[in-house]
């Protein structure tokens, strides 16, 4: 690129002088700018201090456009997990209907500090500077402003062809427009990149940068209110920001985790993601999951893939072991969704998918000697059993699919009663222990006098913290003997450091897959957040409020991970974090709160 003529500089550096200004708020404040934020203390380990910063975010318009950020914080162990360590840089830059476009922008810098903030502003602070990106709600541009202190090279591809001195494009066909106020390398001071597809760039950065925050505010006041203390009622914001931005905008789907791990749209996760948006007064955002999954490809009839395409909605066909959560998770966030919003229509356009599953449900119920739903790889994905989390979630799928069947007017609902009561009751002679309801069951076969007969026992780890979810959302009143013993279990067994590990022996994020904690059985803040949910359900509420202040103290400022380290010092696990589901979590947590 050519340097531009000296009247456009001294225009440019007006605009950014009064873009700085702009900065400061304004007199009139929304309820969102009311309260304090101040981020947690962070970790220092064999005297670096790392762990405090995500290394991978996503944003998007919140209409059809994406893109994902490599942030810069290197990954330990990145090899070992199969994780790129990648300067700042802009990429996967997705379109609805188009798909991802050949585009990639990254900065020569170190990056040592990355978040997130509540005007959904990625900030980066690096050795030469700081990059502010941003990508205004329902525009097809994205912002990229620089402050820098020293000449710094950006390199974007594929190679553009030269509009004007500061206008370039990629792709005359599907076009990718580049302004610019620099020449490259960029040297020190204030700079912006602009990129827009399909659309010629706006050159009033300035009111770009204000409509973005006049959005991202309007948006965030629409949300339902907490009764959350200040530090906690601003994770609820940033957390709905999340969970909004890990959305792909033009489909519906959710990316479990903006790493490339989890970069793929798992039905359980996004279903608590769909949920935690409708529960929180979005329902447009929820909407679109819902419609989407009633029509994606299915495993077989009544059976969702477990995971798909975060970018096409395409199955992933290498999980070939279904995930049987996810249809009753269908039935409880589609009649979740209608009784939030009173909209028979989209009962009636979801209808013929859940009356697939209903016919499944019913079948495999019936076939089974146990009454149960088949084996499957439940919420953990570590073994192929019969799981409380899958059966427990199937029959309240089952309850409130009988709601549905009673709205809109059929009278078969009485057949669907019958089976869900043979379903609970199958649950509890079968997965009840005494003090806790066992994980998973696996079968084993008795010979006894001449003759064998095939029976279901617990697999260890048998005591898990899955086992809480599924009664805090109904399946069993909290205050029952059966949900309060497993409870107090739970709890005695699983806490670790404040939080609530998985189950005893998890080795997950240690020396079995990842490899980014120091010791086994780390806490996840989703089941820490399931104990909260149950403390509220009881109507303790400060008991909630402790974990709640827990899972933030270890967030990455602000952006909640899947796992906390085991033994001190307790940061958060980075491979995974932030972790859509963790944030759904929090906003459904933080709306029980009273």
């Amino acid at each position: 690129m050519v340097k531009s003529r000296s009247i456009i500089i001294v225009v440019i550096a007006i605009l950014f002088l009064i873009l700085a200004i702009s900065f400061f708020p304004s007199t009139k404040k929304s309820s969102i700018e009311k309260t304090t934020f101040t981020f947690p203390n962070y970790f220092v380990v064999h005297n670096l201090v790392i762990y405090d910063s995500p290394s991978y975010l996503l944003l998007n318009n919140w209409v059809n456009e994406s893109i994902w950020i490599s942030t810069g914080i290197p990954e330990p162990n990145a090899l070992l997990n199969n994780l790129p360590n990648l300067p700042p840089t802009i990429t996967n830059l997705y379109v609805g209907p188009y798909g991802l476009l050949n585009f990639t922008l990254s900065v020569n810098a170190n990056t040592s500090l990355a978040y997130l903030n509540l005007n959904n502003c990625i900030i980066l602070e690096t050795n030469k500077g700081n990059i502010t990106i941003l990508e205004p709600p329902y525009t097809p541009y994205f912002l990229i402003l620089f402050s820098l202190n020293s000449t710094t090279a950006v390199t974007i591809k594929p190679t553009s062809m030269r509009i004007s001195s500061s206008l370039f494009v990629i792709n005359e066909t599907l076009p990718i427009y580049i302004l610019t106020n620099g020449t490259f390398p960029l040297g020190k001071g204030k700079w912006f990149i602009e990129v827009s597809v399909l659309e010629k760039p706006n050159s009033s950065i300035l009111a770009l940068i204000k409509l973005n925050k006049m959005e991202v505010t309007k948006w965030l006041d629409k949300s339902k209110s907490t009764n959350l203390p200040s530090n906690l009622k601003k994770e609820y914001y940033l957390s709905l920001l999340i969970v909004k931005d890990d959305q792909n905008p033009y489909l519906g789907t959710f990316s479990a985790s903006p790493s490339p791990i989890y970069l793929y749209s798992w039905v359980r996760d996004s279903a608590f993601s769909a949920l935690a948006l409708q529960y929180s007064g979005h329902y447009h955002s929820a909407l679109k999951y819902w419609l989407w999954l009633s029509k994606a490809e299915e495993l077989y009839p009544g059976v969702f893939y477990t995971r798909y395409n975060f970018y096409n909605g395409n199955p992933d066909t290498t999980f070939g072991i279904p995930e049987l959560d996810g249809i009753g998770l269908f039935e409880i966030g589609i009649y979740s969704y209608y009784n939030l919003t009173g909209n028979v229509s989209f009962l009636r356009s979801v209808f013929p998918t859940l009356e697939k599953i209903v016919e499944y449900q019913i079948k495999e119920i019936n076939s089974s000697p146990y009454h149960l739903l088949p084996q499957d790889l439940s919420v953990w994905e570590d073994r192929d059993a019969y799981h409380f989390w899958t059966e427990a979630f199937n029959d309240l799928g089952l309850y409130y699919a009988v709601k549905i069947y009673k709205a809109l007017g059929f009278e078969n609902y009485t057949v669907i009663e019958k089976y869900e009561e043979m379903l609970n009751q199958s649950i509890i002679s079968n997965f009840w222990q005494g003090s806790y309801f066992a994980s998973a069951l696996g079968t084993s076969v008795i010979f006894e006098n001449g003759k064998s007969e095939t029976v279901l026992s617990p697999e260890p780890p048998s005591i898990d913290s899955a086992t809480l979810l599924p009664l805090d959302l109904g399946y069993l009143p909290v205050t029952s003997n059966y949900s309060l013993t497993n409870f107090e279990t739970v709890k005695s067994k699983l806490t670790i450091n404040g939080g609530l590990a998985r189950f005893y022996g998890d080795d997950y994020h240690y020396d079995e897959y990842l490899y980014d904690s120091t010791g086994p059985n780390p806490p996840w803040i989703i089941t820490t957040l399931f104990e909260a949910l149950y403390f509220e359900k009881l109507g303790n509420y400060s008991q909630a409020l402790n974990l709640m202040n827990w899972a933030y103290q270890h967030s990455q400022h602000g952006l909640l991970p899947e796992a906390v380290n085991p033994v001190s010092p307790s940061y958060p696990l980075p491979t995974t974090s932030p972790l859509t589901w963790s944030s759904a979590m929090f906003i459904i947590v933080a709306l029980n709160y009273n």
